[in-house]
């Protein structure tokens, strides 16, 4: 029933992660194995979606490490990404935006979900992919610049939306 109940929602998450659909199959049954292993550690005074997407995002990253993902060494940066207009994303529909980061390279793809959309510091995202952090700065500059590239030909997006 939890599994029915949250499949949905749980493959919403492991589709921005995977490279297709078939890897978001995967990413979503190892993740609800690891919520089902896992379902003593939750706290019930807590949001369950909230910890569900935790326990997905950390199956994510667990299965491009296994499977998928090298890092390259790229060159560090120095400046952290500064914020800008977001004029056109309310234009993009959810299906290019899907389509456009399923383009990136799987290193790319992950660090860019895990900063842009879970919100994870650069820091974070360092420890957690056991790179460092100019390489988690690196791969966001890039898989941004690349979106940019992906996207600008819509008209009416402005090139800084990202």
């Amino acid at each position: 029933m939890l599994y029915r109940h949250y499949f949905s929602y749980g493959m919403n998450v492991a589709l921005r992660y995977g490279r297709d659909r078939q890897e978001a199959e995967d990413i979503l049954q190892e993740g609800f194995v690891n919520v089902f292993r896992g379902i003593n550690t939750y706290h019930p005074d807590l949001p369950f979606k909230t910890w569900l997407r935790r326990v997905l995002v950390n199956a994510a990253i667990d299965y491009l490490r296994r499977y998928k993902m090298k890092f390259a060494a790229l060159p560090e940066i120095e400046k952290e990404a500064t914020a800008v207009s977001n004029d056109g994303w309310e234009q993009l529909k959810y299906a290019e935006v899907l389509a456009a980061i399923h383009k990136l390279s799987p290193a790319y793809r992950l660090v860019f979900n895990l900063y842009a959309i879970e919100g994870y510091r650069h820091r974070e995202i360092a420890e957690k992919l056991s790179i460092t952090e100019g390489t988690s700065k690196s791969n966001y500059a890039k898989a941004r610049q690349k979106l940019q590239t992906y996207l600008s030909d819509r008209e009416g997006i402005k090139k800084e939306w990202l």
